[in-house]
């Protein structure tokens, strides 16, 4: 999705942001990865992979708030005018977001909350599979 929302988007303003926020995401996926604990529930799936249990801790907080403020921040940049209304119902719809991939895919999302999006989720499960080898056996494909 990351792509196609990038397909539209051919000024040099957008490229050079795109560059930063990809590095800025990686930068937040990093912050909220930090301080995340893996516990093992040593119990197993219906497909015979472990089931962890994942403590996100207050670095993937702060990491979500400030990928929402420089959500705003770009909307601001290319001209929205926002109030605080509008800024509660954005809250309203993140957390939404964050908590359903479904609310996800079906809302109405800017490239740049693409391209956010993809480096912070990217960054953030590429470090835990690294951190915990277990991760990697979770989300395996049984055969």
């Amino acid at each position: 999705m990351m792509v196609l929302s990038l397909e539209n988007v051919r000024s040099l303003t957008a490229a050079g942001l795109t560059i930063i926020l990809l590095i800025l995401g990686a930068s937040i996926g990093f912050l909220q990865a930090s301080k995340t604990q893996i516990k093992d529930t040593n119990k197993l799936d219906s497909h015979q992979r472990p089931i962890l249990k994942v403590k996100r801790n207050w670095p993937y907080l702060v990491g979500w708030l400030v990928s929402f403020a420089i959500g705003i921040s770009v909307e601001v940049f290319y001209g929205a005018h926002i109030n605080a209304t509008e800024i509660s119902h954005e809250l309203f719809e993140e957390v939404l977001k964050d908590l359903s991939t479904i609310a996800f895919f079906h809302s109405h999302n800017a490239w740049f909350i693409w391209v956010l999006n993809v480096a912070t989720s990217f960054t953030y499960g590429a470090c835990l599979m690294v951190r915990y080898p277990k991760i990697r056996e979770a989300v395996r494909r049984k055969k």
